[in-house]
């Protein structure tokens, strides 16, 4: 299905699904701000690294959610699962706002991040519903274009809420209120997958729409490489604050490197989805990683030759090409692992979700425990991910003499 993306048809459901994936983003990025009133408010050490317990929290909620989201999505319906989840975004939340200590804060998040799961997995099955092939890849770089407002915004709106409100529970209550104009939208949206597409929710049923996604080596193979390419990012994530605070000693630069990253995020956004169309996801997400691993080597050199305190202004422009590459990886890569998938979308979106969030949030909390007063431990950390990812691309996603990826099964169904 190669048709063009209707403007009135389809600008509600793309902004729709936008705001579903940039409230991820805004339950992650606006207490990033508030990391240092967060220590001050549970009597942390100024260096500690505690506060980005709660950044892999809500990582860790989105893998225990996701594997469960994707079948009852395939089963009920797309806007009836996600609702549940808003729900439980919406507890997550509230708990956040008022947790007495730090443990209840981390539990809280937890059950955010599995709040969180539900428009993660179900926003990809969405639009896997109504495009296919490069126009799925498209509309994907649209909506994660649009995505990149809440990157940008989230640590504008967590610092001003911390200085005008003096507190870091305001940037929790946001997310509050985040869940109920989710909650109110949905009843707009009309459900996109037919009801003769449906699946019966049973274990043989589930387990039969696992073995469609584990035994296509495109869907999987795609899936580890977004795993590795993103474990050093979740790193970056939560380190950054302490990186540009503490190590780099400029506390004031970080709100706007984080705000100034995610507009460069979001012109290489909508590029990639003007761009995709002529050059394919393919070519354009395979060229994304190997720009990712020459920057990652290029970063490796430098904190290496610097005793890992290298000039400011040189790394952030590294790091922010680390991540541009990331932003035209996860569009494509995702369409050519979804491609194949049909109606178990919601599983295999489920199934990808969580390797890429279990194993990649663990991936990035080994280094981010390893970063205390270098940077050398994410140079690492990058270098030997990134080379990982590109290890399987050319292991498990390998062309055929035709040209084209060679999955074990092109037909999901076979």
């Amino acid at each position: 299905m190669n048709r063009p993306i209707r403007v009135q048809g389809d600008r509600e459901f793309i902004a729709f699904t936008a705001l579903l994936t940039s409230a991820i983003a805004l339950s992650i990025d606006m207490l990033l701000p508030a990391f240092a009133d967060l220590r001050s408010s549970f009597g942390m050490e100024p260096t500690s690294n505690l506060p980005g317990l709660t950044i892999t929290c809500i990582f860790v909620g989105m893998a225990i959610g996701m594997p469960v989201y994707g079948p009852l999505a395939d089963t009920y319906g797309r806007i009836p699962v996600l609702r549940a989840g808003i729900a439980m975004f919406a507890l997550g939340a509230l708990g956040s706002t008022l947790a007495p200590n730090l443990g209840f804060l981390l539990v809280s998040r937890v059950l955010w991040g599995i709040g969180c799961a539900a428009p993660r997995t179900i926003s990809q099955a969405m639009i896997r519903d109504k495009f296919e092939g490069d126009d799925m890849a498209r509309v994907m770089a649209i909506v994660q274009t649009i995505f990149f407002a809440g990157p940008v915004l989230a640590p504008v709106i967590g610092d001003l809420l911390v200085r005008g409100g003096g507190s870091w529970r305001l940037t929790m209550l946001f997310g509050l209120l985040i869940a109920i104009i989710i909650w109110g939208w949905s009843f707009r949206i009309t459900e996109s997958l037919d009801s003769a597409n449906r699946r019966d929710l049973s274990f043989s049923a589930t387990k039969q729409g696992l073995r469609v996604v584990f035994q296509n080596r495109v869907t999987i193979g795609y899936a580890i490489t977004l795993l590795f390419s993103g474990g050093a990012f979740y790193s970056f994530l939560s380190s950054s604050e302490l990186i540009i605070s503490e190590i780099f000693q400029k506390p004031t630069w970080f709100v706007p490197y984080f705000s100034i990253t995610m507009v460069v995020m979001a012109a290489v956004a909508l590029t990639g989805s003007r761009v995709v169309g002529r050059v394919g996801a393919r070519q354009l997400g395979h060229g994304a990683l190997a720009f990712q691993m020459g920057v990652s080597l290029l970063m490796l050199a430098l904190a290496l030759s610097t005793d890992g305190v290298p000039p400011v202004g040189l790394w952030m422009v590294l790091m922010t090409a680390q991540i541009a590459a990331m932003v035209v990886m996860m569009p494509t890569m995702t369409t050519m692992a979804l491609e194949p998938m049909g109606a178990v979308a919601g599983t295999a979106a489920s199934t990808i979700g969580f390797i890429t969030m279990s194993i990649g949030a663990l991936l990035g909390a080994i280094i981010d425990r390893q970063i205390t007063s270098t940077v050398t431990p994410l140079a690492v950390g990058y270098a030997l991910y990134t080379a990982l990812a590109v290890a399987v691309v050319l292991t498990m996603v390998r062309k055929t003499k035709s040209g084209h990826a060679n999955p074990s099964e092109a037909n999901p169904h076979e």
